[in-house]
């Protein structure tokens, strides 16, 4: 009895295996292409398990094909059957190739007979996920943009033009790691030379992430790709300041201000350095020179105003701590002639930012004590009544 039973389930699983109809992959091309992408979901899915058919590369081929139109479709029906068709499709296509030791000649024929190729169907792919991105990104949905911006990448991995849209527009979108990782696959992986994107970098890990030693090493990277870029050596002199190597971005600012002698930008920030660093005639120096370049650079000018306005007050806390007796006196007259010179030196810069930024609340009230500590009135006054009028206007 037992031997019949055994005999019985051999039988029935011979006649499984025979009874497997072998799928018909040309049908689901078929189907595919008059849209019935379920029909052909179905016969593809199962010629790929089929044991005459799974190691063939137009069987893998009509895979991909089948799975990239699910991707692309914009039927409902046929949208949820498959997770993450693209990247089954990219799989499939690539064990094609494999398949065929990477000399396939796959293709599909349109309405006319004509042949239309792998690589002609995927540059189509391509195309359509490009197009969607910027439809999507014109309408101002940035997150649909990028969506499709991504999927370009993943069809044609080594063409920039994807990396460079899907960053710009997570960028756009403030999503700053989305787009550090596009932009540093092109300059890493792509080797892509391209300014705009070396800009982008670096405004995103210095001023977004705060990260000045990732902007920094960034930086240095542009600079050996542009060498003559300008712009790229300032960002580095920044970005040296920012980390506090002064000494650094010192010699870099010498070598950029020889470099370009009548940019008083460059002399302004090596003031600014030297300030920072309590260096004030070396400051003073600097400003002086930026503003030989420039007379109207109004941040030069409100620093070298600020300098000589600190002298004077420095002198006047010391002056207020002397005592009553004789000799503090008369210490005390000889450093009024100096607090005098200091407040005339500042007089000037101060006249010149109220003129260059006028109601500057800053500058007005400065020269209000300057020109009463220097005992002209009449101009304190005026100085007062724009004041009471800026208030007025603030109120």
């Amino acid at each position: 009895m037992k031997r019949i039973i055994v005999l019985m389930l051999v039988v029935l699983v011979a006649g499984y295996s025979y009874g497997q109809k072998k799928p018909k992959i040309n049908q689901a091309e078929k189907a595919r292409s008059e849209g019935n992408l379920g029909e052909a979901k179905d016969i593809i899915d199962q010629a790929i398990v089929f044991d005459k058919l799974k190691d063939d590369g137009k069987t893998w081929y009509y895979h991909g094909l089948v799975y990239a139109s699910l991707d692309t479709t914009s039927n409902p029906d046929y949208q949820s059957l498959a997770d993450n068709p693209l990247k089954t499709a990219m799989e499939s296509f690539a064990k094609a190739d494999d398949l065929e030791k990477g000399n396939s000649g796959f293709y599909t024929t349109d309405a006319i007979g004509l042949p239309v190729t792998k690589e002609q169907q995927l540059n189509t792919l391509w195309s359509y996920y490009l197009n969607k991105g910027v439809e999507n990104y014109q309408n101002d949905n940035n997150s649909e943009a990028y969506k499709y911006f991504e999927k370009t990448t993943i069809v044609q991995p080594e063409d920039t033009t994807g990396y460079i849209y899907a960053g710009s527009v997570a960028q756009a979108g403030k999503e700053y790691d989305k787009a550090l990782k596009n932009y540093y696959h092109l300059i890493n992986e792509l080797d892509y030379k391209g300014r705009d994107t070396f800009y982008s970098i670096i405004y995103i890990e210095g001023v977004v992430n705060e990260d000045n030693e990732k902007a920094l090493e960034v930086i240095r990277k542009a600079k050996t790709i542009f060498p003559g870029d300008r712009d790229f050596a300032k960002s580095e002199i920044n970005a040296l300041v920012k980390l506090g190597r002064q000494e650094e971005a010192q010699k870099e600012l010498e070598a950029a201000i020889a470099a370009e002698p009548d940019n008083a930008n460059l002399r302004y920030t090596l003031g600014v350095m030297y300030d920072e660093t309590g260096q004030p005639d070396k400051a003073e120096e600097a400003y002086m020179s930026s503003l030989e370049v420039d007379p109207n650079l109004l941040n030069a000018r409100f620093n070298l105003a600020v300098l000589y306005y600190n002298e004077a007050v420095e002198l006047i806390k010391a002056k207020n701590n002397l005592g009553i007796s004789a000799a503090d006196q008369k210490k005390a007259k000889e450093m009024q002639a100096n607090i005098d010179k200091s407040l005339k030196e500042a007089m000037p810069q101060w006249e010149k930012v109220n003129e260059l930024q006028p109601n500057d609340r800053t500058a007005l009230e400065t020269l209000q004590y300057i020109y009463t500590q220097l005992k002209m009135y009449d101009k304190a006054e005026k100085v007062m009544n724009n004041l009471d009028e800026l208030g007025d206007e603030e109120g």
